[in-house]
């Protein structure tokens, strides 16, 4: 070959200087002019005096051999660009077994790139596992053991808690024979893999105990709804039959109202939870001394108590203690956790609570002897729907919100609350620990100040509602308590009512049929006699969007049923006073 003959001339002459055999291997175009490789060997034959009389030689064609190298070469590359590259960790290992052909370590013959970077083993070629990690688990010599020996392939999920907590798929199996003892590994890192599912079943366990907790609140809720509807049943039977025993009437009246109060508290539970998830809970916050705060609490769970046979003691100390907070909430706060208190203490138990100031936090603490708190409930008391204590004969009744309604109220005013046990029978204490402010040079709730009070006054009243009993039943009490009334029980029947009746105020439910409470309004208003009109909505919906729908419609109010008689005068004659 043209390319080769300066290389070839070169040998040649060097040759015939040094007077020795002459190797080379060099291309060559053969006659039909096709390229190939020929290996030549020649010796020269010397004379007497040591000249070079002539070559003996020969020459082979090795084109074959060399193209088979050349493709060799070639496989080499890819496969050691392969090998480099991959992202898998590979290695090749040679198994060492003791005189019981026993495999007790390996040694790495060749690793690539990535398995440096998935094992942190640098610079492992030629050295010993246990050179390299003494602690290794043995159970991978025998399982790599016996690919060597079987020439079995084997693919199994390992977790290498040595390496981080880490999850590996790993491929092994045997290189040439059973005599080699050398075995190929291919492993991949699936750990975001196996991080992924065992979120995912996380999430799964979490949404199963959801849905059981979320049946065992509606079964709950359902309980509780029903015990306060079966003595009103039985106070509506009473009386039905007492007759002229007032007496009787009197108590099944109370009893009856006691019910339907511990029914709009569940009710009203339920409903703060939903606002303040939605982030449309609005506190009212003005500053609040935090004994007024305790009393008017402690009156709120005054019946609970007195019913359960509790002593309270209370621990209020002399100089006012103030924080910036909504006066209705802390004390709903408060509240909850004495009826908690009371509900989980049985019959005759001792209660304490008690407000101190510690640096610039106000703690406000509620002790009782109860059943306590297992410790691995304490991280769960708050959680929504959660009971300690769901068995029968130790229910205690209550939905499951009142701590974390009283947690996330906690929350809204910058606060903490936590909850201590010493565990089953040994009683409770939840401490709730607010920002304390400096108080003012006055406060008009400690200078004895009260809201003035209106005089009643005879109003003409319609109320609107396509359930007949509630709106029977509250133009009853409206007339009892001194107003004129007219009754409407659907929206059209409401307009004719109104041109003609004329009333002062109006109450309209909102869900009505032939027309809702929203288009009866906004009629009214576009009539001159219903301008200066005062109009409430009086639904059972009372969501933050609810109210707002019912302002833009045109009412002055938005009232969630059932509404207490007492508040509605109070409402009406502050409304009908702004009207004027």
């Amino acid at each position: 070959a043209p390319d080769d003959r300066p290389h070839v001339m070169e040998a040649i002459q060097a040759a015939i200087l040094s007077k020795g055999a002459f190797e080379l291997e060099h291309r060559v175009v053969r006659m039909d002019g096709t390229p190939g490789w020929t290996f030549s060997r020649a010796v020269p034959l010397l004379d007497d005096k040591g000249e070079i009389l002539e070559w003996f030689g020969a020459a082979s064609d090795v084109t074959a051999r060399k193209h088979a190298e050349e493709a060799l070469r070639q496989s080499e590359r890819r496969f050691r660009t392969l090998f480099e590259s991959m992202d898998e960790g590979f290695c090749v290992i040679e198994m060492i077994f003791d005189a019981d052909s026993r495999p007790v370590d390996y040694r790495f013959v060749e690793v690539n790139p990535a398995f440096e970077k998935h094992t942190g083993l640098v610079d492992a070629t030629g050295r010993r596992m246990l050179e390299l990690a003494p602690d290794h688990d043995p159970s991978w010599f025998e399982i790599y053991g016996r690919v060597a020996l079987t020439g079995e392939p084997i693919r199994f999920v390992n977790q290498a808690k040595s390496l981080a907590d880490r999850w590996f798929d790993v491929f092994a199996f045997r290189l040439e024979d059973a005599a080699s003892r050398k075995v190929a590994l291919l492993f991949c890192d699936i750990t975001p893999r196996k991080k992924a599912e065992h979120e995912r079943e996380r999430l799964v366990d979490q949404l199963r105990e959801q849905d059981v907790r979320k049946d065992e609140f509606l079964a709950t809720l359902a309980h509780e709804l029903r015990n306060p509807l079966a003595p009103i049943r039985n106070g509506l039977e009473l009386m039905k039959l007492a007759g002229n025993d007032g007496e009787a009437v009197e108590q099944a009246r109370a009893m009856m109202e006691r019910q339907v109060g511990h029914m709009v508290r569940l009710i009203d539970d339920l409903l703060d939870l939903s606002r303040i998830s939605q982030g449309k809970l609005e506190l009212r916050k003005e500053l609040v001394e935090l004994s007024w705060v305790v009393r008017n609490a402690v009156e709120t769970s005054h019946p609970l108590m007195a019913q359960m046979g509790h002593a309270l003691n209370l621990a209020v100390p002399p100089v006012p203690i103030y924080v910036d907070g909504d006066m209705t909430r802390l004390a709903q706060i408060v509240s909850n956790l004495l009826n908690n208190a009371a509900k989980y203490t049985e019959r005759g138990g001792r209660i304490r609570l008690s407000v101190e100031q510690q640096g610039s936090e106000a703690v406000v603490s509620i002790e009782d002897n109860g059943v306590g708190i297992p410790a691995h409930m304490l991280g769960k008391v708050f959680d929504m729907f959660m009971q300690v204590d769901r068995s029968l004969e130790r229910s205690k009744g209550g939905l499951g919100i009142g701590l974390s309604l009283v947690q996330r109220l906690v929350e809204l005013h910058g606060g903490s609350v936590e909850a201590r046990s010493d565990g089953d029978g040994q009683g409770s204490v939840f401490v709730v620990r607010l920002p304390v402010v400096v108080p003012p040079a006055r406060n008009p709730r400690d200078a004895g100040e009260v809201d003035p009070v209106h005089p009643k006054a005879r109003r003409r009243i319609l109320v609107v509602d396509d359930n007949v009993d509630a709106a029977n039943s509250l133009t009853l009490l409206l007339g009892i308590m001194g107003n004129e009334t007219q009754t409407a029980y659907d929206g059209l029947e409401a307009m004719e009512v109104a041109a003609a009746f004329r009333p002062d105020v109006a109450l309209l439910d909102i869900g009505m049929p032939k027309l809702n409470g929203y288009e009866v309004c906004r009629r009214i208003r576009q009539q001159p006699w219903g301008a200066g009109m005062v109009l409430f909505a009086l639904t059972g919906w009372g969501q933050e969007e609810d109210q707002q729908r019912s302002l833009a419609a045109g009412f002055d109010a938005h009232l969630v049923k059932p509404v207490l008689p007492a508040d509605l005068e109070k409402l009406l004659a502050g409304m009908a006073a702004a009207k004027r």
